[in-house]
C-alpha cells in the first residue's frame, strides 16, 4: 500500500538549550494533538524542529500563543506498507524521474502495518503526481 497527499509541516527554529524540544512537544501533546512525524536536530547552537500533526492549524495556534515563531512548509506526506523495499520503490521512481528530494524523514514501528514518511522537493506536486500515477495503483 502506497498513498501520498500534500500536507504541511510546522517548523520552529530556536536557540539550542536543554529542554527546548520537550517544551515545544508539551504544548502540542497537552492539547491532545497527535504528532504524525517529527524531525529535530541541532547545528551551530540552534535547533530546528519540523513536524506534522493531525491538526496543524490548532497546533500552530497553540504554539504561537506560547510565543513560538512557527513557520509552515508544504510537504508530501507518504504512507506506505511497513515492509522491506517499500520506500525503495518510491525513491527509485523519484530518481528515475530526475526529481531531487531536499529532505525526507519518518520512522516505523516494527509492529505497525504502515509507516508515515515526510518528503520535500522543489516541486512537491511532481512527487505527488508521480506516486499517485505510478505507485498508488500497485
Amino acid at each position: 500500500m502506497i498513498k501520498a497527499e500534500l500536507d504541511r509541516q510546522l517548523m520552529i527554529h530556536l536557540k539550542d538549550t536543554a529542554g527546548t524540544l520537550a517544551e515545544v512537544l508539551s504544548v502540542v501533546s497537552s492539547s491532545g494533538i497527535n504528532i504524525l512525524a517529527l524531525c529535530a536536530y541541532a547545528v551551530g547552537g540552534m535547533v530546528a524542529i519540523m513536524f506534522v500533526t493531525e491538526d496543524n492549524n490548532e497546533a500552530k495556534n497553540l504554539l504561537e500563543k506560547k510565543g513560538f515563531d512557527v513557520q509552515e512548509e508544504e510537504v508530501v506526506l507518504l504512507t506506505l506498507s511497513n515492509k522491506p523495499g517499500a520506500l525503495q520503490s518510491v525513491t527509485d521512481k523519484i530518481a528515475e524521474a530526475g526529481i531531487d528530494l531536499s529532505l525526507m524523514y519518518g520512522s516505523a514501528d516494527p509492529e505497525a502495518h504502515h509507516s508515515p514518511i515526510v518528503m520535500i522537493s522543489r516541486n512537491n506536486l511532481d512527487v505527488l503526481m508521480l506516486i499517485r500515477t505510478e505507485l498508488e495503483r500497485i
